[in-house]
């Protein structure tokens, strides 16, 4: 993984094979100080995909209410996006293997096959955090930070 920022605050991070992408995204952030941000674009492979994702309407416990995947093979990522907040990336990914298309939560162990590349914004004048609802439910609040 290498990653570059721009006078205007962009970063992007150059995956490479074998690295891990959420892992890579989040030491990309700690090392260019971003705390609140967006994940803007991100494409690549993965030979291995792990993702979650919801597939009830109810909201029983967390441990109930998610679908994990972990699928390996050839993945054609079509999308990473996101939203960082106290330096912490939440990100969701597309996903084609020429046969099937997935998406979800992106997970860590999402391994890259032959390349990865992901541009985050860094945003200024804004600081946000995630706090559980009464549900359990992770969801952004603005904080004096």
């Amino acid at each position: 993984m290498e990653s570059f920022e721009s006078d205007d605050g962009h970063v992007i991070v150059r995956l490479d094979r074998g690295d891990m992408a959420l892992e890579s995204i989040e030491r990309a952030c700690t090392e260019h100080d971003v705390d609140t941000g967006a994940v803007v674009t991100g494409i690549g492979t993965f030979s291995t995909l792990n993702i979650h994702y919801v597939d009830r309407t109810d909201l029983p416990d967390r441990a109930d209410r998610n679908v994990d995947l972990e699928l390996t093979g050839a993945w054609e990522v079509t999308d990473i996006n996101g939203v960082v907040a106290d330096g912490e990336p939440h990100l969701h990914v597309t996903a084609f293997d020429g046969e099937r298309t997935v998406g979800g939560h992106l997970e860590p162990g999402c391994e890259i096959n032959v390349l990865g590349e992901v541009t985050i914004r860094k945003l200024s004048g804004l600081s946000l955090q995630r706090q559980p609802n009464e549900q359990g439910v992770s969801q952004l609040t603005a904080w004096d930070g």
